[in-house]
């Protein structure tokens, strides 16, 4: 267990973080870091492996009792499984409730940290791994959560976070349930604002005072929305780059309203 700070740390020194590149996949250097930054974090080797073997429903191999050898197993073990069932495992020693507080938070923090240093699209989140966008997405969509608490719109914050879970979602994101949470924390708001509590926000776009052309981004939403989301025809599906896009957007202009209105 590493419990002093890494000489990066201690200097300010980081690596560059990579675009996301990866998502829907576990690379095998991903698999291997997980076991080692667990292990860094202050995990035993048979806590790891009982973890593994419950999440997997694989029988321990009783003649593995020293830690090189159950490390061995752990390592075949997270080799061999699908890449959902990777950040499952992520998810269950975040958790653990057997291990140290300290513990967690440690591989947590570090696990996040590799995440980033290697363009994963993925963040460990109070114990569940969420979906994790570029830079300036974090940076509005925590922004918006803000917006909504300081101004107590939580419904709107709520359908934002869904739009989040349904982005979160594996093997296969939720692509329209995103979208279309998303603009329900929009429509939201801009209710609040209209006091037009039925309207759709097609509606309420004209009477809620918004410049040009801003107004015309939210119809153009808006529209893209009731066609890919709510009234989608076949073959015409978005792919996941629409659907955080429109997340994005929705949470931009959810902070400008909030913003704009208090």
């Amino acid at each position: 267990m590493q419990n002093n700070p890494s000489f990066s740390e201690r200097h300010g020194f980081q690596k560059e973080p990579k675009q996301i590149t990866i998502r829907h996949e576990a690379p095998l250097r991903l698999r291997k870091a997980i076991l080692d930054i667990a292990i860094e974090a202050g995990f035993k080797a048979k806590d790891i492996r009982d973890v593994l073997c419950r999440k997997l429903h694989e029988i321990e191999n009783e003649d593995n009792w020293s830690d090189e050898p159950v490390m061995k197993e752990c390592l075949d073990l997270i080799k061999g499984c699908e890449w959902f069932k990777v950040y499952e495992i992520c998810e269950v020693l975040a958790q653990e409730k057997n291990i140290p507080l300290v513990w967690r938070n440690s591989f947590e923090k570090e696990l996040n940290k590799f995440f980033i240093e290697e363009g994963i699209g993925w963040k460990l989140a109070n114990g569940l791994v969420v979906t994790r966008g570029e830079k300036d997405f974090e940076k509005v969509m925590s922004v918006a959560k803000e917006q909504l608490e300081e101004t107590k719109r939580m419904t709107a914050k709520s359908e934002l976070g869904e739009a989040i879970k349904d982005l979160s979602r594996r093997p296969e994101p939720d692509i329209t349930g995103a979208i279309q949470h998303s603009i329900a924390a929009l429509e939201c708001v801009a209710r609040d604002i209209s006091g037009e509590h039925k309207k759709t926000l097609g509606d309420i776009i004209g009477k809620i005072k918004i410049p040009q052309p801003i107004d015309k981004a939210i119809e153009k939403i808006w529209g893209f929305a009731s066609n890919q989301a709510r009234h989608i025809k076949e073959g015409t599906k978005p792919d996941f780059a629409e659907a955080e896009l429109t997340v994005h957007l929705s949470a931009a202009l959810i902070s400008y309203l909030c913003e704009k209105n208090k």
